[in-house]
């Protein structure tokens, strides 16, 4: 099999498991919007976006380490380390959960008692990541998809059957931690069957801890400025704006990640690819091939959305959401220029090369807020998409200039190094 045919085969099982995850949250959500109320829901919402908060900080960058480590070399040494920063980093988090908590304004008791409960599924988080990053390390993307679908379709089963009308969010919690539970037993059955005995020969070492530390520490700052990036024009909105101008912007913008799950699906299977150190020219032909598709599809995607947009948004969320046509217009046409910025920032991490990343991502995070500072109380949420189209193609821009010059420098070497080898042998 072709290096480009397994790429393709894995990007659509796992665009079919995202599918279908995507299917099971949007049916939680409908399930838990009516049986907990709006109150319930709103504090089942906050209580869900600090855990994924608290997930991202906790995971601190190490599983896109563990991913280019084992696809790169097939090394699994700094496994036990991986786990450990994740554990200690989660108990942490947890205390601090623990200590805010009576200092969290507008919050019942029963909420605050909820995200003490729920804030413990960052311990069995730390495992699954582990067992997740193996997989995609070493390229069982059948297995990490099929994972990835399993765990949301058991929450869909679960809160059918245990969570009521009346039910209370700590009921909930308690359950959403059993679901988490359950879902690292199932990773690590998963590996335990693809990876007999990966656990025997693997020990800790503090001096392999406190280096993995360090070498994650970029990515980690890349992750923590990528998060700002992500929710800068949202949050602006709602302080520079009104709810309206939100929900009008939110609406769209969920539109746009529905059109990205192929995206990601695909530079999810692209990155251990990428990572792999030993690609002879075929494989970096076939990645540079994957690359020239995607941008096709996002050609095509942005199209097709700027004139469906009206439509979409009719159907989707109704004739309420009108104003959320233009807004969606515009954002149509990011699918181009986010493609160059994902494909080219998780070649650059690939490569060991995160502070080009992280340097293009905080010249970004700055000219986004500069952009929604000007044009939000001038054009409200029309104003915020213009903003991030903006500042998205000039992030592709400088991510492009980045790539030339590396290339560039990359071939001055291979030439140098020829010319050093002619005199040598001459001599």
């Amino acid at each position: 099999m072709s290096l480009f045919t397994k790429l393709a085969r894995n990007s659509i099982w796992l665009l079919l498991a995202r599918i279908g995850a995507q299917a099971c949250m949007v049916i939680v959500t409908y399930l838990l919007a009516r049986r907990l109320g709006t109150a319930g829901f709103g504090e089942y919402a906050f209580i869900a976006t600090a855990i994924v908060i608290g997930n991202t900080l906790t995971t601190f960058g190490s599983d896109m380490y563990i991913i280019r480590e084992i696809a790169a070399k097939s090394d699994f040494s700094a496994l036990p380390s991986v786990l450990m920063l994740q554990l200690v980093l989660s108990i942490l988090f947890i205390v601090c959960v623990f200590l805010l908590d009576p200092h969290l304004p507008n919050q019942r008791p029963e909420s605050m008692l909820a995200l003490k409960v729920y804030s413990l599924a960052l311990i069995p988080l730390a495992f699954f990541t582990v067992f997740t990053s193996m997989l995609r390390g070493a390229q069982r993307m059948t297995s990490y998809a099929w994972l990835n679908f399993l765990v949301p379709a058991v929450q869909v089963i679960a809160i059918f059957v245990f969570i009521q009308r009346g039910t209370g969010i700590v009921t909930l919690a308690w359950l959403l931690l059993g679901i988490q539970t359950l879902g690292t037993v199932l990773g690590g059955v998963f590996c335990a069957g693809l990876f007999p005995g990966f656990w025997q020969g693997l020990s800790f070492s503090w001096d392999t801890f406190k280096s993995l530390f360090v070498a994650c520490l970029p990515i980690a700052l890349i992750a923590i400025v990528g998060i700002v990036y992500q929710k800068l024009s949202l949050t602006m909105l709602s302080f520079l704006g009104t709810a309206s101008m939100v929900g009008l912007f939110s609406a769209a913008a969920r539109v746009i990640e529905a059109a990205r799950m192929g995206h990601v699906a695909a530079c999810t299977v692209l990155y251990p690819a990428m990572a792999n150190t030993d690609q002879d020219s075929l494989s970096r032909g076939t990645i540079r091939l994957s690359w020239i598709l995607l941008l096709a599809i996002s050609i095509a995607g942005s199209i097709l959305l700027f004139l469906l947009a009206k439509p979409i948004v009719e159907i989707v969320f109704g004739a309420e959401y009108r104003s959320s046509i233009p807004v969606l217009k515009v954002l149509a046409f990011t699918l181009i220029p986010y493609t160059v910025n994902s494909f080219l920032s998780l070649l650059f991490l690939a490569k060991k090369k995160e502070k080009i990343v992280l340097r293009v991502l905080t010249v970004s995070v700055f000219m986004l807020l500069t952009l929604n500072f000007w044009l939000i109380p001038r054009a409200g949420q029309v104003g915020a998409s213009w903003a991030i189209l903006i500042t998205e193609i000039t992030q592709a821009v400088l991510f492009l200039l980045a790539w030339l010059n590396s290339s560039f420098h990359q071939v001055d070497n291979v030439h140098v190094k020829g010319v050093q080898y002619e005199l040598s042998d001459l001599s």
